[in-house]
């Protein structure tokens, strides 16, 4: 579940809100009780509403969005908290952000009342990292992990300067220090620099070449949507609402086929889908919400035609999931267009169920009407009526029952197909480097 921690920690004089989302990211609301003045610090697109809500239920005045690196995991919020509030964007002048207007040298401080954070450049996982310090808290973004360090094998990594940054990020600080860092894939939302010196595989390589080596050694594989993401937090592109079945095909073709969410039923996915998409049906999305938010970003919604993509869309997005693109046309416009899909037995559309139960029922209550008791009539009339509630509020309640249908679900050897359970990115799929020992 996406959350805020309540437990709430005070470094020196300030108040850290900590958020966690299933993808492992970890986003920062910073605040100052006494000037009631508050900064984000690598807020994830989907957290953007709890951060607000956040900020608007504790009083604070969001006056600072910082992103620690250009991410490329997921995007970035904080264009997004930045208008709604008001707030200056903040990064490093080598990222190129567009509408960052602060770009904090090393050493610059940042002021929340008369609370004062410390800003260090600490290049290696990407050149434009920084982390944020106070005298009993760091911030370590992607650089220092819990138990882990960041990679360096995109974005203009360089295993020397993490080493480098590291070591001069932590040396002299007291073994006490909270660190709060951008990532963690097993659910914790902090360490401190004791914990780290004593338990961290990598704190423990003291020589800089052995670091080197170990580090650029078995690299994790490169994240198939990294692209996309450097491009839209650099840039700051809005990630459009809908997309022609051709456009999905060209972003699909080198791979990234596991941010596919398609909302059809278990059956109509069984009969054809695309390779390493997830299958969530429409009627099962508020309850698997957080199956999506582990999903990479942005997120294609696809369904057999695009109606039922555009339904989910909408509900997704009142539950505070982000990043969603429909695909026009689904999975047979992507077909004709040239996508690869895998085919299994041959089914019927919801969309075709749906005419043919609607239309036996008018059918059906027409003839008992006639033959038995005008009363039958109303069987018609309810269906009638069901139909134009449903063109006018764009549902289905029929399509949602008849989903249901034991039919219309996949069978069981097909069901680790659809993507399985959505858990939280691993290391090796994620920023963090994996252990050296192993």
């Amino acid at each position: 579940m996406t959350t805020i921690d309540t437990q709430t920690t005070r470094p020196s004089l300030l108040e850290v809100f900590p958020f966690t989302h299933p993808q492992g990211c970890r986003t920062y609301l910073v605040a100052d009780p006494a000037s009631r003045q508050a900064m984000v610090i690598d807020p994830h697109l989907d957290l953007v509403d709890k951060v607000s809500e956040a900020v608007e239920s504790g009083g604070w005045s969001l006056i600072l969005a910082v992103d620690t690196h250009t991410h490329a995991d997921h995007p970035s919020g904080s264009a997004d908290l930045a208008k709604r509030f008001g707030a200056t964007r903040v990064g490093h002048e080598a990222g190129k952000h567009v509408g960052v207007t602060r770009h904090p040298a090393d050493g610059d401080r940042l002021h929340l009342g008369d609370q004062v954070v410390t800003v260090d450049h600490a290049p290696g996982h990407t050149p434009d990292h920084i982390v944020l310090a106070t005298d009993s808290a760091l911030f370590s973004g992607d650089t220092l992990l819990i138990g882990a360090v960041a990679r360096t094998d995109f974005l203009g990594g360089d295993a020397g300067q993490l080493f480098d940054s590291i070591h001069r990020m932590i040396d002299g600080l007291k073994d006490e220090v909270v660190v709060y860092p951008g990532h963690d894939y097993q659910g914790r939302v902090s360490t401190t620099v004791g914990a780290e010196r004593e338990n961290n595989p990598w704190l423990k390589i003291t020589d800089r070449d052995q670091f080197i080596t170990a580090l650029t050694a078995n690299a994790p594989a490169r994240p198939t949507n990294m692209d996309d993401l450097l491009r839209l937090n650099r840039e700051g592109m809005e990630i459009p609402t809908s997309i022609s079945a051709k456009e999905a095909v060209e972003q699909l073709d080198d791979g990234g086929t596991e941010r596919v969410i398609d909302v059809r039923t278990g059956a109509e996915f069984e009969s054809q889908h695309i390779a390493g998409s997830h299958v969530i049906p429409l009627d099962q999305l508020r309850d698997r919400a957080d199956e999506v938010r582990a999903t990479p970003a942005p997120r294609l919604l696809l369904c057999r035609s695009g109606a039922r993509a555009v339904m989910a869309q909408k509900l997704l997005s009142e539950l505070g999931v982000s990043a969603l693109t429909v695909v026009n046309g689904g999975i047979e416009a992507y077909a004709a267009a040239g996508g690869e899909t895998v085919k299994g037995r041959e089914v019927m559309s919801l969309e075709r169920q749906v005419r043919i139960a609607a239309g036996a029922l008018i059918l059906l209550g027409t003839v008992l009407g006639a033959a038995v008791n005008p009363w039958f009539y109303l069987l018609a009339g309810f269906i009638g009526a069901g139909l134009v509630f449903s063109g006018v509020t764009d549902t289905c309640g029929m399509g949602m029952v008849i989903s249901r249908m034991p039919w219309n679900q996949a069978r069981p050897s097909t069901t680790s197909t659809a993507g399985g359970g959505c858990a939280a990115g691993a290391p090796p799929a994620g920023c963090a480097a994996g252990d050296p020992n192993n």
